[in-house]
């Protein structure tokens, strides 16, 4: 059997999620990368990790769909016996006011979102729990904490990743499951677009400047490889709540 160490990245074919995906592949390790829609990214990001010697592979889902997660994890495992890390950087934001904001937009971000990040935990758990190891990685958002105008389904979700992290955290600490979770900061992409010339203010950055992908990227990385570190926030730029 390959000794390479595994992760699944969801919302691989994401800017942040790609970037995360890239610096494991780069480090020899097997690369599952999820995507729902954007497989011309997935497919960019896995040729990338190919390029530098690395070994990936695509799993299409929607998070929303326990049955499709329940078979790519259980693809995953046959083909390769074993699941280190797991990241979750999936993420919607209709980018709407809260009086524009729509049942069926605050109802898909959340389900998106949120209900996704609990369908895939409740499908990895035996898989950690019978390894009796694992780490998780949720990208959240640090408009979990401060509040964003125009991102209430959005900031809503994200605070209740927090409470499911840290809850998970402490429900699966017995069977030496990391649990933490990192806010990367604004990087430009199709979500972050509406809002990205606000966020880019440098009177918002104490070191007046975001924080680099390649940075985030890295940071989840050793987070993730943290033996002792579990139930705990990172804030990986400048800004202070």
């Amino acid at each position: 059997m390959n000794t390479r160490s595994n992760i699944m990245v969801f919302g691989g074919s994401g800017i942040i999620g790609g970037a995360i995906a890239t610096v494991f592949g780069h480090q020899g390790w097997r690369v599952g990368i999820h995507y729902h829609q954007h497989q011309t990214t997935a497919n960019e990001t896995a040729a990338a990790i190919k390029k530098a010697g690395g070994e990936s592979h695509l799993y299409q889902a929607d998070v929303s769909n326990s049955s499709q997660i329940q078979a790519i994890l259980q693809e995953f495992i046959q083909s390769h016996h074993f699941l280190n890390v797991l990241v979750w950087a999936v993420g919607v934001d209709p980018s709407k006011l809260l009086l524009k904001t729509s049942p069926e937009d605050w109802t898909r971000t959340l389900h998106t979102n949120l209900t996704g990040a609990y369908t895939v935990l409740k499908a990895i758990a035996p898989i950690f729990e019978h390894q009796n190891d694992g780490s998780v990685i949720f990208v959240g958002s640090l408009s979990a904490e401060q509040g964003v105008a125009g991102q209430a389904a959005y900031a809503a979700s994200k605070a209740g990743l927090t409470g499911l992290m840290q809850t998970v955290a402490k429900e699966w600490g017995a069977f030496n499951i990391r649990v933490n979770m990192v806010f990367p900061g604004w990087h430009l992409s199709p979500l972050s677009e509406p809002g990205w010339q606000s966020a880019m203010k440098t009177a918002n950055h104490t070191l007046h400047r975001p924080s680099s992908l390649k940075y985030v990227a890295t940071t989840v990385y050793h987070m993730a490889l943290s033996p002792d570190t579990s139930g705990q926030i990172w804030n990986l730029d400048s800004r202070i709540w």
